[in-house]
């Protein structure tokens, strides 16, 4: 692929006035967040993750032993960070840790940000008013990216980590200018920050970037040309992976915490592999797929179309990118490396989005006339036109069935919109920490001092976000969680929380007393439960006791 002349006349446009992308950003924000509160304070409706990671940050400003580390190396820190001072004003609105708010705002101020950021693609494609309007709609109103946009998850930050790479993507193609691969290159190590999947995002945007440099270079320096782009772009994921793995081997011993830890998502997949809810069949992955986004094949077909007859890349930007994190999502979904959830298709959204918009962009000059004269503009809008009226709808429809929507979020707005004769008080989705809460109201009433109750949080976070008195429980991040853990009896210990569903096999307390659930493991005697969403006897609180010699148990 040679140099090519594009008319450029559509990027010198007078840019609309700055203060409506503020207005849009401010009002997508109070949308996302009010939807997302509603649902937590009033319905019980969460996503569990989104949840834990409120609680992963307040582990950082509230426990015994305040520190950054204490947000952990299993889950990249960005969401986690961003909650941080958020959770500073819990003192004059407690529900912001108690109840999650912190991460509904987080997630809330990164959607809003990924709306312009295809508000901004728009504005650079030259689209008009009104098609650029309706582009962001179909984006900002679509009724998953709303639900997640407000549900403290990870899925707005890895959107806005994308779009904002794609962006300057589609810039490079157009204007070959260094500054656009770095600004791609960084989006992607910031986005790394937030979730795993931009690690395939790297890969399809290096490998298009080199092929493109290949094609437009000439002579000897093709290579180290080609070399340089792709370094570019590589360079800051390189420095937010290595920095990322080191701080985690450096404090906790861990190189890859999400690979090699008990606690990570590897050893939870290995787990939930026997009950079969990692795997998907390939219909499943396909129907799940279109559930998201039906128009996804026409539109990737479109793209390589459009590529081909205008021998212009600017189309395959956003398959190199968005297409290749939902590559990366079927291949875990049918491999059983990753949980079967549909949400981690949610890139399809804007991946049509994007495409959408690259057709208003002016042919090369250098191309037979009847391929000028094809109205590219008009199968943008008609894909545009598509998205709001069958994408959404369909969308909309798809994530009320529980065989798609097949996780806690969706299903507890599904159980708010579908017509019920019996109390939905009983489905499990809109049961969860509710008795958690009940739990901790019983230790709070105690006053206990700090340091009284020993609790593994990867299992029972709940507890510590819902507490009025969280010091009063030694925590996995604090400093002296292991002394205490292998004598309670001497070190200040009154209590121990264990559990023994979900993911309580990796649970460092029945790691360490294997037999405590049942009888105590003899240092402790059993005066309290609480039961789970599903109706299940989740915890146990067993007061500790000083065990008889020829009992104690082996240190661990």
């Amino acid at each position: 692929m040679t140099s090519i002349a594009i008319p450029t006349d559509h990027l010198h446009l007078a840019p609309p006035p700055r203060w409506r992308g503020v207005a849009l950003f401010a009002v997508l924000t109070v949308l996302y967040f009010t939807i997302g509160a509603v649902l937590m304070l009033r319905y019980n409706i969460f996503e569990g993750d989104g949840m834990s990671r409120v609680a992963n940050a307040s582990f950082t400003l509230m426990s015994r032993d305040p520190h950054l580390s204490a947000i952990g190396f299993v889950w990249n820190p960005l969401p986690g960070l961003v909650e941080i001072p958020i959770l500073e004003l819990s003192g004059l609105w407690p529900e912001l840790r108690t109840r999650g708010l912190a991460g509904a705002l987080q997630s809330a101020l990164f959607m809003a940000a990924a709306a312009l950021f295809v508000r901004r693609i728009a504005l650079d494609r030259g689209v008009s008013d009104l098609w650029r309007r309706a582009a962001v709609a179909c984006f900002a109103l679509n009724p998953v990216i709303i639900a997640y946009g407000g549900s403290g998850m990870s899925e707005a930050g890895m959107l806005l980590s994308l779009l904002w790479c794609t962006r300057h993507l589609l810039r490079w193609v157009d204007s070959a200018r260094v500054s656009d691969l770095a600004w791609a290159g960084i989006a992607l190590g910031v986005g790394y920050l937030v979730r795993y999947e931009m690690i395939p995002a790297a890969a399809g945007a290096v490998g298009l970037v080199t092929v493109i440099t290949l094609m437009r270079s000439d002579g000897r320096a093709r290579i180290n040309t080609a070399i340089l782009s792709a370094l570019i772009v590589t360079f800051p994921i390189a420095v937010a992976f290595i920095v990322w793995a080191l701080a985690g081997w450096i404090v906790d011993g861990e190189l890859l915490a999400q690979l090699g830890s008990r606690y990570g998502n590897a050893a939870q997949i290995e787990l939930a592999r026997a009950s079969g809810h990692t795997s998907a069949h390939g219909w499943e992955t396909i129907a799940r797929l279109l559930a998201m986004q039906p128009l996804i094949g026409f539109a990737v077909v479109a793209a390589a179309a459009l590529s081909l007859l205008r021998r212009k890349a600017d189309a395959l930007v956003p398959l190199a990118t968005f297409g290749s994190v939902l590559a990366f999502s079927v291949w875990g979904q049918q491999s059983g490396a990753t949980f079967a959830f549909v949400r981690y298709y949610v890139a399809a959204i804007p991946l049509v989005i994007v495409i959408a918009l690259v057709f208003w962009q002016p042919t090369p000059i250098h191309t037979p006339e009847w391929i000028l004269n094809l109205p590219y503009h008009r199968l943008g809008a008609a894909f545009v036109c598509a998205s709001l009226f069958i994408a959404i709808p369909v969308t909309g429809r798809s994530m009320l069935n529980p065989e798609l929507g097949n996780h806690q979020l969706l299903l507890g707005i599904g159980s708010l919109l579908e017509k019920r004769t019996g109390p939905t008080d009983d489905d499990w989705y809109r049961r969860v920490l509710v008795d958690d809460r009940l739990l901790i109201d019983y230790l709070d009433r105690k006053n206990l001092p700090a340091g009284s109750v020993l609790t593994d949080t990867f299992t029972t976070w709940g507890l510590f976000q819902a507490s009025k008195n969280p010091r009063q429980f030694v925590i996995t991040s604090d400093y002296d969680f292991g002394a205490k853990l292998n004598r309670p009896w001497e070190l200040g210990v009154k209590y121990i929380v264990v559990t023994q569903s979900g993911n309580a096999p990796l649970d460092a307390i029945n790691l360490r007393y294997p037999t405590l659930w049942d009888d105590g493991a003899g240092i402790s005697k059993l005066i309290h439960s609480g039961r789970g969403a599903f109706g299940q006897e989740q915890y146990r609180i067993y007061r500790v006791l000083k065990p008889i010699d020829d009992k104690l148990p082996a240190p661990g």
